[in-house]
């Protein structure tokens, strides 16, 4: 099945990134004017693949019993759906400058839940890269092979992980407080799927009243699975002080639970309704804070 979409000069590389996040993950693959993803979709599992030209034409493909709604949502994930009302960027010269550098950037939305959530859980409290190399093994030791030509794997559904215990994903190194919220995400995930249809901010309030998915967890999947432009990540390790940089040059860490999550909203206040269209503008611009100390490291717990 196959449908073509004019998207004009949106800049797909960078709008499907926030989708297609992790460079070790066996569901997508993103190489040149390609990419393409495998998804749990409410239909079942499916892959689609995009391809553009520099005349802002996407051929959409897709495969599996999910192929049909995958298709409609394409446009979708190359950001058709993201309406810029409302967005003045001139209101700050910085932002002006990075609309000015990367004004085809737009907010993608995937459109599950299950998917995008264990991503995040996987996330909590580690490094990306320990993230990453989490979800590799777990697609690779409860997944599925996708349909189609892409050589990509469905992640594992929420029946088969609801099916492990916590001492299971220590193979993947996942200790036992992630693997808990992991696994009652798993047993609940009908009515946490449920929230792929709600609005943005009652979406945050289902996932987030699940012990262990808080606001963290429930802004950061939101953000995959809605492609809110105003909602951002809340209580997050670095975003204050990303932000606060972007604005300030100043790169002191800032707390989220001391001040730094309310200093961050201060600064995005101006752009209330398009908060989140900040946060992907200085991604894209590549604004990052000075490292001041050694990488964080986790431990391998797999083999204690």
């Amino acid at each position: 099945m196959n449908r073509t979409l004019e998207v004009g000069d949106i800049d797909l590389r960078s709008t499907l990134q926030m989708i297609g996040i992790y460079g070790a993950d066996p569901t997508f693959r993103s190489a040149g004017r390609e990419f393409a993803k495998a998804v749990l979709t409410p239909d079942g599992p499916g892959t689609m693949r995009l391809r553009w030209d520099d005349r802002g034409r996407v051929e959409a493909e897709a495969w599996g019993s999910g192929a049909s709604w995958l298709l409609d949502r394409a446009p979708h994930w190359v950001g058709l759906h993201d309406d810029l009302a409302g967005f003045d960027p001139s209101l700050h010269p910085r932002v002006a400058e990075w609309w000015r550098r990367h004004r085809g950037v737009r907010l993608a939305a995937c459109g599950v839940i299950w998917q995008e959530l264990v991503l995040v859980l996987l996330g909590q409290r580690v490094t990306t890269q320990e993230a990453s190399k989490s979800w590799n093994r777990m697609c690779r030791t409860w997944g599925a092979q996708a349909p189609g030509p892409c050589e990509l794997l469905v992640p594992p559904t929420p029946t088969a992980i609801a099916t492990l215990s916590y001492t299971d994903l220590h193979r993947i190194n996942v200790e036992r407080r992630r693997a808990e919220a992991i696994l009652l995400a798993a047993k609940r995930a009908n009515r946490l799927e449920e929230a792929a249809t709600m609005p943005a901010d009652q979406a945050i309030e289902r996932l987030s009243a699940l012990p262990g998915l808080g606001i963290w967890t429930a802004t950061a999947t939101v953000i995959a699975s809605h492609g809110d432009p105003d909602t951002i990540v809340l209580r997050d390790y670095g975003m204050p002080t990303l932000v606060n940089y972007a604005f300030t040059g100043d790169a002191t860490r800032l707390d989220p639970d001391d001040g730094g999550d309310a200093r961050m909203c201060a600064h995005l206040e101006p752009w209330r309704g398009h908060r989140q269209r900040i946060i992907r503008l200085l991604y894209a611009a590549g604004v990052h804070v000075p490292r001041r100390g050694p990488r964080a490291f986790n431990p391998d717990i797999r083999r204690l």
